[in-house]
């Protein structure tokens, strides 16, 4: 009896080699294009060390009715075929297929594995609900890096009948708490196996740097349009243009009343204490009454948002800006785990970017706000997808404080949102303030008055 177990263990280890890696990203020609590079180098690399592979845009390769597959597990309900493995990865991550190969030879795909890079809350952080339900030293992984999960799992994982709650908002967090709640299963932390920055040398899987830029693009051709009031010019927009915006050539305070020594615009639209959609459409209207051909780009921020204006700049340029396109920290609302329902959206705090054709598409479709309170990005997310343009989800962007993330995620951030109980003065040079560059600044200035 023994030794059938053991003959039973030894083939279960031996014929653990099919794998199907699914790729995160966003349903754009950006995130296909990479994806069909990482395919090609993965099945040959696949086919050279004997495994049976294949690589699912999570995406771009299923229909494009479906919604909310970027939040793990609609994409994984709606596999075909289930293999001994399954790796979960963002579209730029590196995959090292003998490391793989190794790790599953000392793994059974019918255990419970659930194996990445763990990342910790250090405090209570809303976008996290509060840690509620969450156990005492609750790990959930680093996207970027990936994670591994064994076929018992993801056959429980295709079990479930619901998402947990309406909103999408930190999928990795919500999917790891999915595991824990409904199949009680943590993930295994190794950093050693799943790394960013590391020897590639020990890793599964590596965190890799966003594509270089792709199209040229001037300080002219970025329009800055700040939502505030009246009630923020001294505090609020003292601390932007003393920090951030100080940088940028084409900048508005679009306000509810006009103070000419910051100076501010008069959109015409009160303020309201929530939802801002009339500002946010009088915005996207005088964009393009205003900013001229020349500005190729919108970017709309709140008064207590906080960005690096270079590392914006050059996240813009890999995207055509001629393309309909939308980028953001992208949330969800409604999925459900067969994708037929929700809809995208960028949280509005972390800042949202449109290009020209963009923003002539949703006022086309969506000329106005149902209600001036309508939350302005959820009404764009629903736009959005009516006017056939996608959201393009953009990690480094931050619809909340540093310390609401988890320290190993903030990897050269673009933005940070909220001024409560921070100084945002300091988050800004600790975070987002690149003194090379300002050296740099100050350098050819020099040389200018010479």
């Amino acid at each position: 009896m023994q030794l059938v177990l053991w003959v039973s263990l030894i083939l279960q280890l031996v014929e653990s080699n099919d794998v199907t890696i699914l790729l995160v990203g966003s349903r754009h020609k950006l995130t296909q294009n990479r994806v069909i590079e990482k395919r090609k180098k993965v099945l040959e690399e696949c086919e050279r060390n004997e495994m049976s592979c294949s690589v699912v845009d999570a995406l771009n390769d299923f229909s494009s009715e479906s919604q909310g597959f970027w939040a793990i597990t609609p994409a994984i309900f709606t596999l075909t075929n289930v293999s001994d493995w399954t790796i979960i990865a963002e579209d730029t991550s590196e995959i090292n297929i003998e490391n793989l190969k190794r790790f599953i030879s000392t793994e059974i795909a019918t255990d419970t594995v659930f194996a990445g890079f763990g990342l910790r809350d250090k405090e209570p952080t809303i976008i996290h609900h509060f840690g509620m339900n969450a156990p005492t030293g609750f790990h959930y992984p680093l996207l970027s890096v990936g994670f591994v999960l064994s076929r018992t799992v993801v056959d429980s994982i295709r079990t479930v009948d619901q998402m947990e709650n309406g909103f999408s908002i930190d999928v990795k967090y919500e999917f790891a708490m999915l595991l824990y709640k409904k199949i009680n299963v943590q993930l295994r932390h190794q950093p050693s196996r799943f790394c960013c920055g590391n020897d590639f040398n020990t890793c599964i899987i590596r965190c890799s740097s966003p594509t270089t830029s792709s199209f040229s693009l001037q300080d002219s051709e970025v329009h800055l349009m700040v939502k505030t009031f009246e009630g923020h010019h001294k505090n609020r927009l003292d601390v932007l243009k003393n920090t951030w915006t100080s940088d940028v050539k084409r900048v508005e305070y679009c306000s509810d009343k006009e103070d000419r020594t910051i100076p501010t615009v008069d959109l015409g639209i009160g303020n309201t204490e929530r939802g801002h959609c009339a500002k946010t459409w009088a915005i996207f209207r005088r964009f393009l009454e205003v900013s001229g051909v020349g500005a190729k780009w919108l970017v709309i921020a709140d008064d207590d948002t906080l960005m690096n204006w270079k590392r914006l700049k050059q996240m813009l340029e890999m995207y055509d800006p001629d393309d309909k396109i939308l980028i953001g920290e992208r949330y969800g609302f409604g999925f459900n785990i067969d994708g037929l329902s929700g809809y995208d959206y960028p949280t509005g705090g972390s800042g949202m970017f449109f290009s020209r054709s963009a923003i002539e598409s949703i006022l086309k479709v969506c000329p106005s706000c149902a209600a001036d309170t309508d939350p302005d990005d959820m009404t764009i997310g629903i736009c959005a997808i009516s006017s056939g343009i996608p959201i393009v989800h953009e990690s480094r962007l931050h619809q909340a404080r540093p310390q609401d993330y988890a320290p190993e995620y903030l990897k050269n951030p673009i933005s940070f949102h909220k001024f409560t109980d921070i100084d945002p003065i300091a988050v800004y040079y600790k975070y987002l303030f690149d003194i090379e560059d300002h050296a740099q600044q100050n350098h050819d200035s020099d040389k200018t008055e010479l």
